[in-house]
């Protein structure tokens, strides 16, 4: 076989079909774009304002005047909280602000308490957010920045963040972990740090604290005074003198923002050498076709047809795809690429109408695409194997529908086949990153690398559906349940009632599977344009390479 194959064809942009595509993908992206414009700003202009009148930077003015690019940042956890916490007034972005970014030249991760969201407080997914960003950190071996400006845990939600194994305190068990590394931990105490929360800061490697703005105590004034029944100002307490010149809590006291994120930059600036593994990467070499293509080129239809392999021509660079079992197993396409020069494995859903071994053709059997057969399972562990073995990171491109159900399938050992699919994914040790194109139901979100078989991260289309089945099978299932029940109790619905009933479940169902649920409660860590998808692969890519480790690929028992 030749070093690479041709991938793709040029598009049909002079095609109604795919015009209407186009036109659809990008109502799509207004909507996605409309929505993060929104989350942006925060606790709104009265509470940016406030922000401004005390001296402070926003978040995300922070987080712009900190790294070296602000157009290079690449923010993770937009959507959190989207529409979770409507009673509460609602959580823009989980109240914090997180994402990579690099700093003095050093790819960091970047997490900040947006103080217009509830003083910064800390939601359920406040501490699921933060949690992440440490857990992306500890995987990638990069350096880690809180620029901390936090009330503490919302009280009236306590029960729902404080106890659990991944509640507030796992974050101090990370904190430890992370120092037990070598990973660098830097903090800035930028406005309010209490109780709980000040052991964050403190358990950093080094940190830094505002004069006049910053503060941090186990127990505030209010508390100290119905606790032991001493009055103590907030600043004789626990503010920047305190701590920088009495305790030695903090190791650097500046007077400002600005000042603060200085220090950092500073403190990054004399940091030690950047350990790589070094992944395997050559000059990159622009992809053979236009991303802006994509568009047009994806379905409009939640069942629509299209091949696999134009998507891919516009992502990874040109002349470098070589396919692996070409002609077995096609609903799903395995093959070595490479995305802006990094070498990679690709495993990605084929949603086109697939004629697959001769024996069924003869019969004028079909298989069709977006289902994993058993064929395209085993092929798929093969080359999850393959990729272990040449230490080289795999790309999951996901638009599946579950594995193939029924008798010829069940006798075919299509769980046997399944199995060993997961298998193989789940005992990866090389980088994986995930993008969600499409539909991810079911087992096929956990055998193509779903939030559960721990990715380097997880990018999803605007297009993305994520459930346990699709809309339809689902809303057609729960219907029935519900009938039942009804008739169990001696009550008959009319056949409107059934269809009113139907719609209403259905309508439900659809919104639990569309992107911006998964990404209000971080199942993905960022709904993308399909245009940046290699740059936000190349990005997760350069940042894997940090982590100088690999651990040896035990696949364990895998019938055969």
């Amino acid at each position: 076989m030749s070093e690479s194959e041709s991938l793709g064809t040029e598009a049909p942009a002079e095609s109604a079909s795919y015009q209407e595509q186009a036109a659809h993908y990008e109502a799509l992206l207004e909507t996605m774009t409309r929505r993060a414009d929104e989350i942006r700003t925060g606790g709104g202009e009265a509470k940016i304002q406030k922000q401004h009148d005390r001296g402070k930077l926003t978040a995300r003015e922070r987080i712009a005047s900190l790294v070296d690019d602000p157009e290079q940042f690449r923010e993770l956890g937009l959507f959190a909280g989207y529409e979770m916490y409507e009673e509460e007034g609602g959580c823009p972005a989980g109240g914090t602000v997180m994402g990579l970014g690099a700093v003095c030249g050093r790819e960091c991760m970047i997490v900040a308490n947006d103080a217009t969201v509830k003083a910064g407080a800390w939601f359920p997914i406040t501490a699921k957010k933060n949690l992440r960003a440490q857990e992306i950190a500890l995987e990638n071996h990069v350096p880690i920045i809180y620029l901390v400006d936090s009330a503490g845990v919302y009280l009236p939600l306590q029960d729902e963040i404080f106890p659990d194994k991944d509640d507030f305190g796992r974050i101090f068990r990370n904190n430890a972990r992370l120092s037990s590394k070598g990973i660098p931990q830097i903090a800035a105490i930028m406005g309010s740090c209490v109780a709980g929360g000040a052991y964050l800061p403190i358990m950093s490697d080094e940190a830094i604290i505002v004069e006049g703005t910053g503060s941090v105590f186990l127990a505030g004034p209010y508390l100290v005074k119905a606790a032991i029944g001493e009055d103590v100002e907030a600043e004789e307490l626990g503010g920047a003198t305190t701590h920088a010149e009495i305790s030695g809590v903090v190791d650097h006291k500046v007077e400002d923002d600005a000042a603060a994120l200085d220090k950092i930059r500073s403190i990054v600036a004399h940091s030690g050498p950047v350990e790589r593994f070094g992944y395997a990467r050559t000059e990159a070499t622009a992809p053979a076709y236009p991303a802006e293509d994509l568009y047009g080129l994806y379905p409009a239809a939640d069942n629509g047809q299209y091949d696999m392999r134009e998507l891919l021509a516009r992502i990874v660079d040109a002349d470098s795809w070589t396919e692996y079992k070409k002609g077995y197993g096609r609903t799903l396409l395995t093959g070595y690429a490479r995305i802006e020069g990094w070498n990679v494995g690709v495993v990605a859903n084929q949603r086109s109408v697939v004629r697959n071994r001769t024996d069924l053709e003869s019969k004028g059997e079909i298989q069709v695409g977006g289902v994993i057969y058993a064929d395209a399972a085993d092929k798929a562990a093969r080359f999850v194997m393959n990729c272990n073995q040449k230490e080289i990171p795999i790309v999951f491109f996901q638009d599946v529908t579950g594995f193939m159900v029924g008798k010829r399938a069940e006798q075919g050992g299509i769980i046997k086949d399944g199995a060993k699919m997961v298998n193989a994914v789940a005992n990866s040790t090389v980088p994986k990153l995930t993008v969600i194109v499409g539909n991810s139901y079911g087992a096929g979100n956990y055998a193509m690398c779903g939030r559960a078989y721990d990715p380097r991260l997880v990018l999803a289309w605007p297009s993305a559906k994520i459930a346990v089945m699709g809309g339809t099978q689902a809303s057609t299932v729960l219907k029935q349940i519900k009938v039942r029940q009804l008739e169990k109790q001696g009550d008959t619905l009319s056949e409107d009632d059934e269809q009113a009933l139907l719609s209403e479940i259905q309508d439900r169902y659809e919104k639990q599977t569309t992107p911006y649920y998964a990404a209000a409660r971080l199942w993905v860590d960022a709904l993308i344009d399909p245009v940046d998808t290699r740059d936000w692969l190349a990005r997760g890519l350069t940042v894997a390479d940090h982590n100088p480790t690999l651990e040896r690929f035990r696949p364990g028992v895998l019938q055969t």
